[in-house]
């Protein structure tokens, strides 16, 4: 599954809109010119608000929605839909060709079971931007969002059993502009690296000491 990840920082959300506006569908709409990050905000949770692509036909909108689907009965969120059933299901079937959108993220966070839960942070294995395939629509409150998963690859089999669907930079337009067929998103492989949050830390101070160094 995927309930948590990154927030954009400022400079990410540039590289973000450099990306899209390489895509050959018209960027119709950007609500993020003033986007600003606080420094208390580290990670998404669920029916916070966060950046989304969203596609509807062949235009595009950089825009903030909330994370996870409001249940129907009020009470809580559906924040995952899954790859392999999301043309059976009702909530999400009639959204599988023009409700499609992208995530985007640096990394995000998913809790091994080593007896007691180990929060790791997954990230791409050559440090770029991820890309999470997703779901959009509208609700009673505005735009909504929820990330599609899929069974592990590579080394995030030993961490959870589920990942976000997760696109190349080459595979968004073809995703975003109903193209690339839903039955192809449980399929597709992608690397990504997941060390535990505390030795992450650990990796992140040695690298400011090392910039600092630099000066």
């Amino acid at each position: 599954m995927c309930g948590r990840y990154s927030v954009l920082t400022e400079e990410e959300v540039i590289a973000v809109r450099e990306i899209i506006r390489n895509v050959s569908l018209r960027l119709a709409r950007d609500e993020l010119d003033n986007y600003e990050v606080t420094q208390q905000q580290h990670e998404v949770f669920p029916t916070n608000h966060a950046p989304i692509v969203t596609s509807n036909g062949d235009e595009l909108a950089f825009e903030l929605g909330q994370f996870g689907f409001e249940k129907w009965d009020g009470k809580g969120v559906i924040i995952n839909a899954r790859s392999e059933t999301i043309r059976e299901k009702t909530m999400f079937k009639h959204l599988a060709r023009r409700g499609r959108c992208v995530v985007p993220a640096s990394g995000y966070y998913e809790w091994k079971d080593e007896g007691k839960k180990i929060k790791h942070l997954i990230k791409d294995k050559h440090g770029n931007l991820l890309f999470m395939a997703g779901l959009y629509r509208d609700g009673k409150g505005g735009r909504e969002f929820v990330v599609i998963t899929k069974e592990p690859t590579g080394q995030i089999r030993d961490i959870h059993d589920r990942m976000p669907v997760m696109l190349r930079t080459d595979q968004l337009e073809a995703w975003l502009s109903g193209e690339m067929p839903i039955e192809t998103l449980e399929h597709l492989e992608y690397e990504c690296t997941g060390v535990p949050c505390e030795e992450a830390g650990k990796q992140a101070e040695i690298g400011d000491k090392e910039q600092m160094s630099m000066f």
